[in-house]
Order: C-alpha cells, then sequence, then structure tokens
C-alpha cells in the first residue's frame, strides 16, 4: 500500500509539486498569503534539484498506491545546541489531499528509523507555533516540546519550535 523511496535529483519535480500544495495549505492565516501566492512547484523544484544534486539534505517520497502522497527530508541536526547524536528531520509534506489518512504517521516512522540506522540517538524537528495541528501530529507521534522557541521571518515575524523524540 504505501512504499517510501530515497529521491534523487530526477524526482525534483515530485518534491517540487509536493512542498508547494502542503506550504499553500497548511500555512494559510499562519503565513501572509502573499508569501503563499509566491510559492510554486516550479520554483520548489529548482530548490530541490540544487540541493540533492549538492548533496544538502536527504529526500524520500512516500507513495500511495503508486501515487506520490508526500516527502520527508531527514539528516544531522542543524542546531548548534545540540550534539553529534541528533537527527533532524528538516520537513514533512504531505499533498492535501493525503491529509487524515495515515501516511504521515507512517513518513515519520520511516524518517526515524534511518536517523536511528544512520546512528543518531535522538531527532528533533521544527514547527510552526501557530500550526496547531502539526504539533498535534507530532505530540501524537512521540515527540515532547523541548522548550525552546526561535523568531523565524516570513512576511512576518512567527515562532518556531523545538520538539524531541529519543531512541533509547
Amino acid at each position: 500500500m504505501y512504499k517510501v523511496e530515497y529521491a534523487d535529483v530526477s524526482d525534483a519535480g515530485i518534491l517540487g509539486e509536493i512542498h508547494a500544495a502542503s506550504w499553500k495549505e497548511a500555512y494559510k492565516g499562519i503565513v501572509p498569503d502573499e508569501i503563499l501566492k509566491n510559492i510554486s512547484p516550479e520554483r520548489r523544484e529548482k530548490y530541490f534539484e540544487k540541493a540533492l544534486a549538492e548533496g544538502w539534505e536527504q529526500d524520500a517520497i512516500i507513495y500511495k498506491d503508486g501515487e506520490p502522497a508526500g516527502m520527508i527530508c531527514i539528516g544531522r541536526c542543524r542546531d548548534t545546541d545540540r550534539s553529534e547524536g541528533y537527527g533532524e528531520i528538516w520537513g514533512i509534506y504531505l499533498k492535501p489531499e493525503f491529509w487524515h489518512m495515515g501516511i504521515g504517521s507512517e513518513l515519520i516512522k520511516w524518517g526515524t528509523a534511518e536517523l536511528k540506522k544512520q546512528g543518531y540517538r535522538k531527532v528533533c524537528l521544527w514547527v510552526l507555533k501557530d500550526n496547531h495541528s502539526a504539533r498535534a501530529f507530532y505530540e501524537k507521534t512521540g515527540f515532547l516540546y523541548d522548550g525552546t522557541e526561535k523568531e523565524i521571518t516570513l512576511g512576518k515575524m512567527l515562532l518556531e519550535i523545538r520538539y524531541e523524540k529519543s531512541f533509547i
């Protein structure tokens, strides 16, 4: 039913499509409309082409019955206050028509298992504080808010908060 595969440069169009569709829906009312309006599959495809060609990140696509449904980006934790034992889920996105089907849970299970295989003992991720749906999802999958916040600017000042999960 589900199949997860690492993406390569030839998958950049699929990644761009998933990422743009997810952002436009998930961040409505959180990220300003003018920012969301400028997100396009084509622009995101260019980003993923470069990221995959230059090895910045590890992206994977989940397929449901052969159709691309979502993506995850994993890697070493980028936070300077975390040790080398931390992996990170840099992003997880589903096409809106695949929300609330259990696919996100499958994808996050896959991502955390891959990070564990790579030798990480803990995993963290960042989520917009106002994205209550995503926060509930992460909490349901065993992630806990660690109290860390940072400001980012996406057309306006927003807060991101960090969640963590231990494999031990």
